[in-house]
């Protein structure tokens, strides 16, 4: 019986790696003007002027090429055009300036009225980088939002992707990811020798429930899990990592 279950539990984990990209966005043409914003978008504030103009042109504020889009006002928002079925968002973003508590949000919508914050990030990390959040099947746009202060911290947003399945691997071999113990009380390793990365964790238990997730940002290389709160039994961790895939199975055991 034990093995029929986890027979189902890796059914319902396996993934896709034919993943369909439905709305993209790299800001190509982007100049500060309305009229260079794609059909679909929304973008409150644009800005040509040399003090307050929305879009870096320097390639340390940019993703694979320029420009980006240059958050620099309180209350500036990009908002995408409808969707259906998506799972995956991903998009670049770094902060320029001095370092500031100022949230950067990431909202969804299922309706396209009423919003749910899903991620705040404060402060938002001087290294340029790439995030992947997950999203429901249920909505049907993003909006990403800056709240900013007076102290001139801004925020570059580039290559914005949304997808049904993961997309952009960034090449992390299951030769540099070590998870472990596999068999433990709660507390699970998880070690990388690639550089900065994002990280999504579902925990699965036995009859493909997930019982608890996890979403954050690996500065250093490692970070822990804390599982203990968990009964003891055999869980799948279903991972994605810069939004590569993996698949690794714990055993919860006091």
């Amino acid at each position: 019986m034990i093995k029929r279950l986890l027979t189902i539990a890796f059914a319902v984990i396996t993934t896709n790696v034919f993943s369909q990209v439905l709305v993209s966005y790299d800001f190509t043409g982007y100049n500060g003007l309305p009229a260079s914003i794609p059909a679909g978008w929304t973008i409150t504030v644009n800005d040509t002027s040399a003090a307050g103009k929305t879009f870096y042109t320097t390639a340390g504020s940019c993703a694979t090429s320029c420009p980006s889009y240059k958050f620099n006002q309180t209350g500036a928002t990009i908002i995408t055009p409808s969707f259906s079925n998506a799972t995956h968002l991903k998009f670049f973003m770094k902060g320029n300036g001095n370092t500031q508590l100022n949230p950067f949000k990431i909202y969804t919508t299922a309706d396209g009225t009423n919003w749910t914050n899903i991620q705040t990030y404060s402060p938002v990390s001087l290294t340029g980088s790439f995030y992947t959040l997950s999203l429901n099947t249920s909505d049907i746009q993003v909006k990403f939002e800056y709240i900013k202060d007076s102290l001139g911290f801004n925020v570059a947003l580039d290559d914005i992707t949304i997808s049904n399945g993961p997309v952009g691997i960034n090449n992390i071999s299951s030769e540099s990811l070590n998870i472990y113990p596999t068999i433990s009380t709660g507390a699970i390793n998880i070690e990388s020798s690639a550089e900065k990365k994002a990280i999504e964790i579902s925990v699965i238990n036995v009859i493909g429930k997930e019982v608890k997730r996890f979403n954050f940002i690996q500065n250093n290389g490692k970070s822990i899990i804390n599982l203990s709160e968990l009964p003891d039994g055999v869980y799948v961790l279903k991972m994605t990592i810069n939004g590569q895939p993996f698949t690794k199975r714990v055993v919860i055991k006091r």
